[in-house]
């Protein structure tokens, strides 16, 4: 009997021990400091954003609202005054819900539990753990008080989006600290505990408002509030103020800063142990970031139509115009920033808006964006609405302002100085708060005409110049082996024939696009574009070259990077580097540095892009920062993505601009007109105090005058309409001289083009081709004078007949013979009155003339032409 004795004892003291040998001693709580925080510093030293104690406001258990804490212990732990740190009867409440569901349903730890974990424990799931938590909640029990537990708890438990504590919580999620707090709101915060991520009104409002819900019916169940309260509660909305994280001026960059040092090295080190980050960011780029693309957005919003209000104070009884108070009015109005306004009276031609102690009295000047022609077509008494807040009247608190929309469409920009590759400013979006996704980063989208440039450098690594011509006309690319066609477009539906690479590229033609890459190598432009950046998947098909693979924003800024870079890609990075508290490194940043393109066709290039921001589809670049700009528009068939992708000699930038469900931004929505705006204002503030630089020319490349029309060298004879000084790899530079003969032939529908010109301007055409080109005009062309002329109607509106004249009249170099045998086969010409055949969709329709027995046409009716996809 004394032999058991002893063993039970001694197996009882050895098993307390392996119990209790490495937890921590409880007394140490009342010495509890939050962790030492992470700080993130910007390239110019300042402090960019802390992890850790910044994100939780320590306030004493006076400052927590009874509400709270009785909602909390309701729905946390209703037994908390009772038990002494573990609750038997949670316990087996929990134990018994487990059995019925077969898994873990109920976790029942209480509060005091819950409290020594989150200090002392780590977060493994083990029966050791358990057992330890419950010593440690008995420790505590024995050590504090209720209400010092409960102080403690309150300012310890994480409540989502980075905060811990309730008054960080209530300062994030209503702008008003903790006391403030209405009974819905207290129950809204208390339902967080449990999943806070899960439940949170910002993420999941409707899961938010059912976990509210659920408390404030355990809080009638535990006697603390009446029903007739509850039911109150139960039926207001779940209101947060949304109010912009203004102190980090860079959350989409902070977070991707986040999730690798937390990767790297770990949640404990990350908000614990107190790192000192440097990055890269500079704060006055992002500043001019962050306002490019908030204004960007909501002009293109705007554009898309107004929205009708459809949130109303007014729809509650018990609410008082006069004494509504608004979560976001915690902060003061500024100008240039958004804030929520409530309407008290509207009248057809003004209205009144209040936003807290502030006044404004607008007129259909604030609506006219709407197009509606009274205020009371948008407003009604009650209404809540966005205003952009024009200026501030602080003494007689009064504002201007004009109505806004929060825009729907999403947006991204982002900035790398090339040189370094060190990332400068990055938004990932309309709003971190709303949507933490960041579009520059984690989002692969069709890149349109912006990923040209990489067809066009892979052309000229292979020998092509700028001056080389392709003849932009119908076509359809078929696959040899497997008989599967493509028939690509020009954005307006028309066809230039004898088209420069430049003049390609200036004006966004995607059929030469195609071709140049069916010519070039599909192998070949994959590699360049690898080399310079893109790691999406790109696969060898004609439809490559007009960006149909997705890509990221950071890999194709970064491959733009390349172009002011003389060839050399450095990799771009976040972070320049990480050391301990004690100032030990523990990184720094070694970017990859490869050399992507040859200096002198990077050069090339970049000058081909400067005549896209100068004369092309970018040109309101140059006109608006009057400097030496360089870049490339995007846009995909649908309109659903638009870019622009552009760079100074010491900056590039990238944006990006469409809704996260790919659909249709909305007709005229281009590149241009959707994306090129915000980058224009980004880089006129990015670039204001630099001097006006230019791009560095390698050795070896020479400028030669040239014709921009026909590619052939410009001479003092040829009297070249449109002289341009184009650049060259030394060597490449053009030999034949332009002429009169080749302006002429240059300047005729395209389908003319590929005959010759004689000097005394006549076309050189058989008479085959001539009955040809007749009879696919569908009445457009007519031969006249016995066979000596061809008539084409309507060339005014292609730009191809003289000033003044409506229709083209061109002279036939024929001999007679080829006269009569065209008239003949002719018979008589078509009526130019006659209305013309339709023209067939792209694609064709069924007949002879195609690889697959199918006659294709272009746009203009006219069959295309085609032309075997290469293999590499």
């Amino acid at each position: 009997m004394i032999a058991a004795l002893v063993l039970a004892v001694g197996g009882g003291s050895i098993f307390g021990y392996l119990l209790t040998f490495d937890i921590p001693e409880v007394r140490h709580l009342q010495d509890w400091k939050p962790a030492v925080v992470t700080t993130l510093y910007s390239a110019d030293g300042q402090i960019l954003y802390q992890f850790g104690a910044e994100k939780r406001i320590v306030v004493a258990l006076e400052q927590v609202p009874k509400e709270f804490v009785e909602a909390l212990v309701a729905t946390e732990d209703s037994h908390f005054y009772e038990h002494v740190g573990i609750d038997p009867w949670g316990i087996a409440r929990a134990v018994v819900m487990d059995i019925i569901h077969f898994r873990k349903a109920q976790g029942g730890s209480t509060i005091t539990q819950q409290l020594a974990r989150s200090l002392f424990l780590k977060s493994e799931k083990t029966m050791r753990r358990k057992l330890q938590e419950m010593v440690l909640a008995l420790q505590i029990e024995k050590a504090f008080t209720k209400d010092e537990i409960l102080a403690f708890y309150c300012n310890q438990v994480y409540m989502g989006h980075g905060r811990y504590g309730i008054e960080a919580a209530a300062q994030f999620y209503f702008g008003k600290p903790a006391k403030g707090m209405a009974l819905e709101e207290a129950a809204l915060l208390a339902g967080l505990v449990q999943r806070p991520e899960s439940f949170s009104p910002l993420r999941s409002p409707d899961l938010a408002k059912t976990r509210r819900n659920h408390v404030l019916n355990r809080m009638v169940e535990e006697g603390k509030i009446a029903r007739e309260a509850a039911d109150a509660a139960i039926a207001k909305p779940v209101v947060v103020a949304k109010l912009p994280d203004e102190d980090n001026i860079a959350p989409y960059f902070v977070e991707e800063v986040r999730r690798y040092l937390e990767s790297k090295y770990g949640a404990v080190a990350l908000y614990q142990e107190g790192l000192e980050v440097h990055t890269t960011l500079d704060p006055a780029l992002q500043r001019a970031a962050n306002q490019a693309v908030f204004d960007g957005l909501r002009v293109v919003d705007k554009r898309q139509g107004f929205r009708p209000l459809k949130q109303n104070v007014l729809t509650d009884a018990s609410v008082d115009l006069a004494t509504f108070k608004h979560p976001a009015w915690g902060k003061p109005p500024l100008a240039g920033k958004l804030r929520f306004g409530l309407v008290t009276e509207v009248a057809q031609k003004n209205a009144t808006i209040r936003l807290g102690d502030y006044t404004a009295k607008i007129g259909p000047e604030a609506i006219d964006w709407t197009r509606k022609s009274s205020l009371k077509q948008v407003f009604k008494p009650g209404d809540l609405a966005p205003f952009l807040v024009l200026a501030v009247d602080e003494p007689k608190k009064e504002l201007r302002v004009k109505l806004d929309q929060e825009p729907l469409v999403e947006g991204a920009l982002l900035s790398i100085d090339p040189p370094t590759g060190e990332i400068k400013a990055l938004v990932g979006g309309y709003d971190f708060n709303r949507s933490e996704f960041d579009r520059a980063v984690q989002s692969n989208r069709q890149a349109g005409s912006a990923f040209k440039p990489f067809v066009y450098a892979a052309a000229l690594d292979a020998g092509s110049t700028l001056a080389d011509s392709i003849f932009d006309e119908p076509t359809v690319f078929v696959d040899p082996a497997t008989g599967d066609e493509y028939q690509p477009n020009n954005y307006y539906r028309k066809y230039y024939g004898s088209t420069t690479l430049r003049q390609a590229m200036e004006e966004s033609r995607n059929i030469v696009a195609v071709k140049l890459l069916n010519q070039t190598g599909y192998r070949r432009t994959i590699d360049l574009a690898r080399n310079m950046g893109i790691s999406s998947p790109l696969r060898p098909y004609p439809s490559m070259a007009l960006g149909t693979m997705e890509v990221s924003l950071i890999d194709l800024t970064t491959a733009y990077s390349v172009f002011p870079n003389q060839g050399v890609r450095v990799e771009p990075h976040f972070i320049r580097y990480v050391a301990d508290r004690e100032g030990k490194m523990r990184e720094e940043a070694k970017a990859k540095v490869t050399e992507a393109l040859r200096a002198d066709v990077a050069y090339v290039m970049t000058y081909l892009l400067e005549g896209v921001t100068e004369s092309g589809t970018g040109s309101a670049a140059s006109q608006a920062l009057n400097r030496v700009v360089a870049g490339k528009t995007g846009t995909t068939d649908d309109l659903a993505d638009a870019w622009f992708v552009g760079f100074s000699p010491s900056l590039v930038a990238g944006v990006w601009v469409g809704f996260d469900q790919k659909k249709t931004l909305g007709e005229g929505e281009t590149g241009a007109h959707a994306a090129l705006p915000i980058w224009i204002d980004f880089m006129k503030k990015a670039l204001a105090d630099r001097p006006n630089e230019k791009f560095t020319k390698p050795a070896n490349v020479v400028y030669l005058p040239i014709d921009r029309r026909t590619g052939l060298r410009a001479t003092v004879e040829s009297n070249c309409p449109s002289p341009f000084l184009e650049a060259f790899v030394e060597g490449t530079e053009p030999a034949q001289g332009c002429s009169e003969a080749e302006h002429f032939r240059i300047s005729l529908p395209y389908y003319l083009q590929r005959f010759s010109v004689t000097s005394d301007l006549e076309l050189q055409v058989d008479a085959d081709s001539l009955v040809k080109i007749v009879s696919e005009g569908q009445g457009e062309v007519e031969l006249l004078d016995g066979g000596k002329e061809l008539v084409v109607h309507g060339a005014a509106a292609t730009g191809s007949a003289p000033d003044g004249a409506a229709d083209l009249h061109v002279r036939l170099d024929l001999s007679r013979g080829e006269r009569h045998q065209a008239i003949a086969s002719l018979g008589n010409p078509p009526d130019p009155q006659a209305t013309p055949t339709p023209a067939p969709t792209p694609g064709g329709t069924p007949g002879p003339g195609g690889a697959d027995g199918a006659t294709h046409f272009g746009v203009d009716g006219r069959p295309a032409n085609t032309i075997p996809i290469k293999p590499d």
